[in-house]
């Protein structure tokens, strides 16, 4: 068997190019320059090797880089390879054209990637089936006489230096240092403290299971006090000490934090919910001869007509909205809930309008399904509840498990793609932006973010899959696993990314989205000129090894203008205002405007949403609308006046709303004031109804997706005046005649004069 050496799988290929690949693998320690060079050999022969595999003729005079080229664009080798051999290629220019070059973290890198090369190399052009080898990382020579000391402190220095090792050596580090102690130090040297906090976020983790009875310190550190919070603990104050019996419902769906608010009231305030009997899931039964709605009728059952009043008994219900509609509406045995189902009647908590608290006699009720997580101003959307949270994590404190965690990896020279991630995270504005994007994908995309959602996508923005040492990635490799790259591209990963997928920057059809990619695709300078959209020096970090590459592939140019683009979008204020979704910002506005009463924003969505029904349907002339197909030889037209009706709307005097109605719910008459016909616009709707009012015609998939618009119009065009008075239209020489009743109920057919 012959001797097994580095990529020596491919010596039946390319003698050559594996010889060379063993060389630069002896090189590594001794001359990490000379390995860099031998590197470059290697993918030169590998290269070279490709265009005979394929009995291609090699351009003229051609060059590396065009051989490069030639390959990619005529479907020769993929992008990721590509991209392997434009790594392998800057990095050897590099080594090549400066003598004080002499980077070992660089070889590695490059070690790395000559192995993926040769993997693909191994199974396009290889006939044989040989098992390959897994990677290893490149060992010293036995019998090289090497200071391994030294060679450690080399590399530790060049992975410590390009991250700026004062961070870890500053008196702002050494202060945070002292309290690190607190930390649990039972980590094996190379595994990441912060990576173990950040686990803790994500939906596998024991701490996103919710239960109303434990509240683990880390719970605690997370928890952000919201007004819900508040709403509840001002009712049990209120109910303290009374003697009567008291019902209190928690109502809102799954997720949305019922379990966290009882298990911290019940950690951190006890005496609020003392004398409570607490019901989290009171569909759950021990008898499997009951169901659901009779085992919460047994609950209840000291609140039904029957038992109201009967005992000082003190309960609150978690309970989700849908198990509750069904309840009152259940007719049950031998017991009813009249009164229960008057408070919830009363409560409008199944209406049109805000109900965030009510209170009877004996029953309080909470709808967490009328609190949100952002809040609406004046100037647009925000959640503090969000921020607060991103402060939690990526805040820079000494009560921070994230930040001391992050610290004292540093401080054992533990650095991944986690810790630049974490980094990149700690700007003000990036939050920001992250935040905006998520209101976004509740917004937009009708996502429903829990807490623990929200905390597990955190996870997924800042690490990676495969959470390798930063210095030991490509150049390209660290942009792939940087935040940006992250939060749009991995769609695969959960809901809130699919949702994200679509609100990526670079779809946005915008002349400063052009601008920029003809700039840097066009000029020597574009690359070097980041300053003037990047405003991250991390982000700036991760771009600069490509700054000075005269000459780089169209795959990686591609790639680093949707990097650029997606930086410039997170960290430049000034940039991101370019590319804001004007449809969007104006939903957000009249969405403030309905909940606040503001007559003008109200005015402005009835009229277009009237103008909407007329294009939809299709209008000859002012006032009349179509009523049948425009595949027909004349069309039926008739009078639509509709009166708006505002009444419904309950404005709230507040500059900015925590508890809010998230759609436009709009009403028409024809003018009894009897006949109405109602229509909630959420932002899907709204944006489609924006399209058709500036000239879009809708399809057949458009009215499946707007079901309850075309119910809507069916309603309103009962409103017309058809049973009076028809147009009929002949579009082929644009006749029009009416037909009408006059005042002795006869018919009058006439034409309408041009």
């Amino acid at each position: 068997m012959p001797d097994q050496y580095f990529l020596s799988f491919i010596e039946h290929i390319s003698d050559v190019a594996a010889h060379t690949a063993k060389k630069m693998e002896e090189l590594i320690y001794e001359d990490p320059s000379s390995a860099i060079i031998k590197a470059r050999l290697f993918a030169e022969e590998i290269v070279n090797e490709v265009f005979k595999q394929e009995n291609l003729d090699v351009p003229y005079a051609s060059t590396f880089y065009d051989k490069i080229s030639f390959l990619s664009k005529e479907g020769f080798i993929r992008r990721e390879i590509q991209s392997a051999f434009d790594t392998i290629r800057i990095t050897g220019n590099k080594a090549a054209h400066n003598g004080a070059f002499n980077d070992i973290t660089e070889t590695f890198k490059l070690h790395k990637t000559m192995y993926n090369i040769a993997v693909w190399f191994y199974e396009v052009y290889s006939k044989e089936q040989l098992r390959i080898p897994l990677y290893e990382h490149p060992k010293p020579a036995k019998s090289a006489l090497i200071d391994i000391d030294e060679i450690k402190k080399q590399i530790m220095n060049d992975l410590v230096n390009r991250e700026e090792l004062a961070k870890g050596k500053s008196n702002e580090g050494q202060a945070v240092t002292n309290n690190l102690l607190e930390l649990p130090q039972d980590l094996a040297p190379g595994e990441s403290y912060l990576a173990r906090q950040l686990r803790r976020l994500q939906d596998s983790s024991k701490e996103a299971i919710e239960n109303a009875n434990t509240f683990s310190d880390f719970k605690k550190y997370l928890h952000v006090e919201r007004k819900i919070q508040l709403d509840f603990e001002w009712i049990l104050q209120k109910n303290k000490g009374l003697s009567k019996p008291n019902l209190i419902l928690l109502c809102g769906s799954v997720g949305d934090g019922k379990s966290h608010l009882l298990a911290y009231l019940k950690e951190h305030k006890p005496e609020l919910l003392e004398g409570y009997q607490i019901f989290n899931d009171a569909t759950e039964s021990f008898s499997p001869s009951k169901n659901a709605m009779e085992t919460l009728a047994e609950v209840l059952h000291d609140f039904s007509d029957q038992g109201i009043g009967q005992t000082p008994k003190k309960v609150i219900l978690a309970i989700n909205m849908g198990v509750l509609h069904n309840f009152i509406t259940t007719e049950h045995q031998n017991v009813t809930f009249e009164a229960f189902r008057k408070f919830i009647d009363d409560s409008e908590l199944f209406s049109q309008n805000v109900t965030i608290s009510f209170s009877s006699e004996y029953f309080d009720l909470i709808s967490f399904g009328d609190y949100h997580e952002y809040e609406l101003t004046n100037e647009g959307a925000t959640s503090q509840f969000y921020l607060s949270l991103l402060k939690k994590i990526f805040g820079k404190t000494e009560d921070n498990p994230f930040y001391l965690s992050y610290t004292k990896d540093l401080a054992r020279n533990n650095r991944t793609m986690a810790h630049d991630n974490y980094e990149f995270m700690q700007a003000e504005f990036v939050q920001e932006q992250i935040v905006n994007l998520i209101i976004q994908a509740i917004v937009k995309a009708k996502n429903v973010i829990s807490t623990r959602a929200f905390l597990n996508f955190i996870a997924d923005i800042v690490m990676p899959d495969q959470n390798s040492k930063s210095a030991e990635l490509t150049d390209m490799e660290r942009i792939q696993c940087s935040v940006p790259s992250l939060l749009f591209t991995k769609k695969e990963r959960s809901p809130i990314l699919k949702s994200i997928f679509d609100l990526d920057p670079i779809h946005i059809r915008s002349q400063y989205i052009d601008n920029i990619i003809i700039y840097l695709n066009t000029t020597n300078e574009g690359f070097r000129n980041i300053d003037e959209y990047v405003s991250s020096p991390k982000g700036k970090e991760w771009i600069a090894p490509f700054l000075q590459e005269d000459r780089l592939s169209d795959y990686t140019v591609t790639q680093l203008s949707m990097s650029i683009i997606r930086l410039a979008f997170l960290t430049n204020p000034v940039f991101a205002s370019y590319l804001e979704d004007d449809s969007y910002t104006t939903f957000m506005k009249h969405l403030y405007g309905f909940n606040t009463g503001n007559k003008s924003s109200i005015r402005e969505v009835y009229d277009n949403v009237k103008e909407a029904v007329f294009k939809w349907r299709g209008s000859p002339k002012r006032d009349y609308v179509y009523l049948n197909k425009p595949n027909e030889t004349y069309r039926l037209a008739q009078k639509l006046n509709i009166r708006p009706v505002i009444d419904h709307l309950k404005p709230i005097q507040k500059d900015i709303l925590q508890s809010f109605k998230s759609t436009l719910l709009v009403c028409y008459t024809k003018g009894d004031g009897e006949s109405k016909a109602y229509l909630d616009i959420d932002y899907p709707l709204y944006q489609l109804l924006e399209r058709v009012r500036q000239g879009y015609c809708p399809n057949k998939k458009d009215e499946e997706d707007a079901t309850k618009f075309v119910e809507f119009i069916d309603k309103m065009m009962h409103f017309g005046d058809k049973n009076n008075e028809l147009l009929i239209h002949f579009p082929s020489d644009a006749r029009f005649y009416h037909l009408r009743r006059d005042d002795f109920a006869s018919f009058v057919f006439e034409r309408e004069n041009s």
